[in-house]
């Protein structure tokens, strides 16, 4: 199984365990994209999403509504899946580093700290580039394959983010999703 195919494989079925109770409360559903104990070269997509009961509760936390329903400092916090986790997803921790290897990104960490930079450094963004355009692949292959709406119930837009929120994160989610679908969380970035 390629990791491309892995990525597909378990995000569909964390959607897919979405309660019907929750699915039809859900608005948003959250990629977020992280390193592997800060190592560029394990990147791991974790999966959620919010639910606008969660947005009212939220509200009065937030500086303003449309934080508390684009921020997910403000969403629950729940987990579907980690993929690539070494511990929750050992085999697409594997496909992953064989992945990385396929790209000839793949290197074994430096005995020095201070090589860190000059090995790690060159390569540590194009595993981020390759990464990030998987998961906007997985999340045009879910919508396409009517996965996200069929779990939820309805289309949503599926944010692709990091803690923080910038230009790059707006471009992928809005190149990820299908035409106007996460506009309002887009716009919500740009003027952030």
């Amino acid at each position: 199984m390629t990791f491309q195919d892995h990525l597909r494989a378990l995000a569909a079925r964390a959607l897919r365990s979405i309660p019907a109770a929750k699915a039809e409360d859900v608005y948003v559903i959250s990629f977020f994209i992280d390193n592997e104990r800060d190592d560029p070269r394990q990147p791991t997509l974790t999966i959620g999403y919010n639910t606008e009961a969660q947005f009212r509760r939220t509200i009065a936390d937030a500086s303003d509504e449309a934080e508390a329903r684009w921020n997910c400092a403000f969403w629950l916090q729940n987990e579907l899946t980690v993929i690539g986790d070494p511990t929750r997803d050992p085999d697409g921790a594997t496909a992953r580093r064989q992945w990385i290897s396929e790209l000839g990104l793949w290197h074994d960490e430096p005995a020095r700290p201070e090589d860190w930079i000059t090995t790690v450094g060159p390569t540590a963004a194009l595993i981020e580039a390759n990464f990030n355009q998987a998961c906007i692949q997985l999340t045009r292959d879910l919508h396409n394959d009517r996965v996200t709406g069929s779990a939820i119930g309805k289309p949503v837009p599926v944010i692709l983010h990091e803690l923080e929120y910038y230009e790059g994160i707006a471009r992928r989610t809005e190149a990820a999703n299908p035409p106007g679908l996460a506009d309002e969380f887009t716009a919500w970035v740009r003027t952030g």
